[in-house]
């Protein structure tokens, strides 16, 4: 497993390329599949991480890693007004919008919004949660295929003006295809000098910058997942 949400950054998710982590300005879409209730945007972006349900604080909340189960059930939340609107004239509003309710926490102590998980003021979250915050360690024999939506990129390398990107690198993704044990869950796969074929500047632009998907055959080094082939899907 935006705003970008504490709990998961996606929809300002930066490109990220250089040895101490550099940003490369402007690789950054906003999520095709932005949950119930978004309104989105860049104003929305700056505003703290927080929303109130009946009458009750609730503040982002940690780095999901995993997709938590939801009951389908869609919960009324006001999300407070804020005076920096990202460099805009005018203040963000106050606004509503839906949560959604955990299949295995009560809402009275979270809720998840935008794939973003709010937990009220004062509350604990269950042990049972702590999973939903650690990504899965590759742990299957032999190569599969993993389709998700790609989050990001890091490397070692200076990127060129153009987007390019060389390997070696890592991309995070948010696994939408693929073992039942990766499903929902947010992977970082290395593409290494021996990755063929491997991601273009064009798939930086049109895939990363658009939040769009990409297709890559994995095996594990270890816990850590390997790509032998990498592509954009679009």
């Amino acid at each position: 497993m935006r705003v970008p949400h504490p709990a998961r950054p996606a929809s300002a998710t930066a490109l990220a390329l250089g040895a101490a982590a550099s940003l490369l300005a402007g690789c950054a879409g906003p999520r095709s599949d932005e949950g119930p209730g978004s309104s989105g945007g860049e104003a929305e972006a700056s505003c703290a991480a927080a929303l109130e349900l009946h009458g009750r604080t609730y503040l982002g909340h940690g780095d999901l890693r995993r997709d938590p189960e939801v009951t389908g059930r869609r919960l009324d939340v006001l999300l407070p007004g804020c005076a920096n609107s990202g460099g805009q004239d005018d203040p963000v509003p106050e606004r509503t919008a839906e949560a959604e309710e955990l299949a295995e926490v009560p809402a009275e102590v979270a809720v998840l919004l935008h794939d973003g998980l709010y937990v009220r003021e004062g509350a604990d979250l269950p042990r049972a949660a702590r999973a939903w915050f650690t990504a899965p360690s590759c742990e299957h024999g032999g190569e599969v295929d993993l389709a998700g939506t790609w989050l990001g990129v890091t490397g070692p390398r200076e990127p060129r003006s153009d987007g390019d990107i060389r390997p070696p690198y890592r991309i995070d993704v948010e696994v939408t295809a693929g073992p039942a044990a990766y499903a929902g869950a947010s992977v970082t796969i290395r593409v290494t000098g021996d990755t063929d074929p491997v991601l273009t500047a064009d798939d930086v632009r049109d895939t990363l910058w658009e939040g769009g998907q990409v297709r890559a055959r994995v095996g594990c080094d270890g816990e850590k997942f390997v790509a032998s082939s990498v592509r954009s899907a679009g």
